[in-house]
């Protein structure tokens, strides 16, 4: 978030201009203030073709309308008529940001504190550069000279403290948010900043009353209102994160991230019609976003539509090798298919890619530990995994028990199966949804018997 609200959006790359840098005294600053329309600013430059100020102007209103492709083109035009113009080397920086594109970004900005040295707005904004090319030392070094350039500026302040909260001093963070707040009580950006570090500290009744603030004071701003749904999703409240989600799409119809989370929230409500709608319409925007292919195919899992999940999840780790989750999906859905072979390759790659998921774990040791088909049955192997799913959960869920007593059967450890299938029929919970079972389970290991699953 960069001043004038431009956001750090990933782009296509453009050339710098060959224009001359100043060699003189930086040109007087741009007066704020002016209110034409673009069409206005077509009109006065017909008039006045060769007016910077006239450029600068129609840059900054193409950036406040996101348009930061036609920003970049009118401050190049402002700068080659009048290279001292610290102000337009400093808002294409910012453009550029806005672009993804923060080498540019950063010449950019080093020339217009060359320009005019005493620019704190220049020394934030390339301080929120470097923040997002994760250069964060260098990036709060650049909010300190902000700060000492001008210790009102409320910004300074307050991205002073997103730096802080990067480097785990929270409450320092905290204290340069009061500070930006008492500087500028009406700064909407201030308010976002500090909910994402009160989020980060799952203080989300304060995190709310800040966004609520920053809505009062900005109400159309789509990116609040999502990271407001963010927020209500977070602590469980699902049916104010879609009304939330439902505003951002409204003031933004192509935001994809409002679409994702409004899928997730319908598809938590029981709604998966609904959630399919919105995955879509992610897909649809954003075609390399291994997230919404994978939310859809688990959806269609869900919904018994294992081939048309599997389809998603295939895209999914097309766009994202490494997505662990992904893996164990796509097992689930090869298993009930009867594609054994396939499943256990899927979940062998979920374990690979996080040993730590107790889910393809558990799927696979149930597998090896109980399938009809006895090529596919490793009870050794079985074992070793259903332990460490239950180590990893501390011994403390009773599912776990019952795919460990499984295991032990097949490997032969009868007594130690019977042990385990107790101890998870002793939990309340997991007898009342799968105690029948679970109890001929039992009867089978009293017997000397593993269990085949049908």
């Amino acid at each position: 978030m960069l001043l004038l609200g431009a956001s750090l959006a990933a782009g296509p790359a453009m050339a710098q201009t060959g224009a001359a840098r100043c060699a003189g005294q930086p040109s007087a600053p741009v007066a704020a203030g002016r209110t034409p329309s673009v069409k206005d600013y077509e009109q006065i430059l017909r008039r006045q073709p060769l007016s910077a100020r006239d450029y600068y102007d129609r840059g900054v209103l193409h950036e406040r309308m996101d348009q930061h492709s036609s920003a970049v083109l009118d401050y190049t035009r402002a700068i080659g008529l009048d290279p001292c113009l610290a102000q337009a080397w400093e808002r294409r920086g910012a453009a550029h940001a806005s672009l993804g594109r923060f080498e540019q970004a950063l010449q950019d900005l080093d020339e217009s504190l060359r320009i005019d040295a005493s620019s704190s707005s220049a020394q934030v904004n390339r301080g929120a550069a470097y923040e997002a090319m994760g250069q964060n030392q260098r990036a709060l070094e650049d909010f300190d000279r902000a700060i000492a350039l001008d210790p009102r500026s409320a910004y300074a302040h307050a991205r002073r403290g997103a730096s802080l909260e990067r480097t785990g001093q929270i409450e320092a963070a905290l204290a340069e948010y009061g500070e930006a707040v008492r500087l500028d009580p009406d700064d909407a950006r201030t308010y976002v900043l500090r909910s994402r570090t009160l989020v980060r500290e799952r203080q989300f009744e304060r995190a709310l009353g800040d966004l609520d603030q920053a809505l009062r004071l900005n109400p159309r701003d789509a990116k609040t209102h999502q990271s407001r749904a963010a927020v209500y999703a977070a602590s469980g409240d699902q049916a104010r994160a879609i009304e939330d989600y439902s505003a951002a799409i409204r003031f933004d119809p192509h935001y994809a991230l409002a679409y994702q989370g409004r899928g997730d929230a319908y598809a938590r409500t029981g709604r998966p019609e609904l959630a399919l709608q919105d995955y879509s319409e992610v897909i649809r925007l954003k075609p390399n976003n291994p997230y919404a292919y994978y939310s859809r195919g688990l959806v269609l899992a869900r919904t018994g539509d294992p081939l048309r999940a599997i389809e998603d999840l295939d895209q999914a780790i097309a766009r994202k090798p490494d997505f662990a989750p992904a893996f164990r999906q796509r097992g689930m859905s090869q298993k009930k298919l009867g594609r054994l072979e396939r499943a256990i390759a899927d979940f062998d790659a979920a374990i690979r890619l996080d040993g730590r998921d107790t889910v393809a774990l558990n799927e696979l040791a149930w597998l090896l530990a109980t399938s009809t088909e006895a090529q596919w049955r490793n009870g050794l192997r079985a074992v070793e995994l259903a332990r460490t799913a239950c180590n990893l959960s501390g011994w403390k869920v009773p599912d776990l028990f019952d795919t460990y007593a499984a295991a032990l059967a097949e490997a032969g450890r009868f007594e130690d199966a019977v042990k385990w299938q107790k101890a998870a029929l002793e939990s309340a919970e997991f007898a009342r949804a799968h105690g029948e079972g679970a109890r001929a389970r039992l009867q089978l290991y009293l017997q000397g018997k593993p269990f085949r699953a049908p």
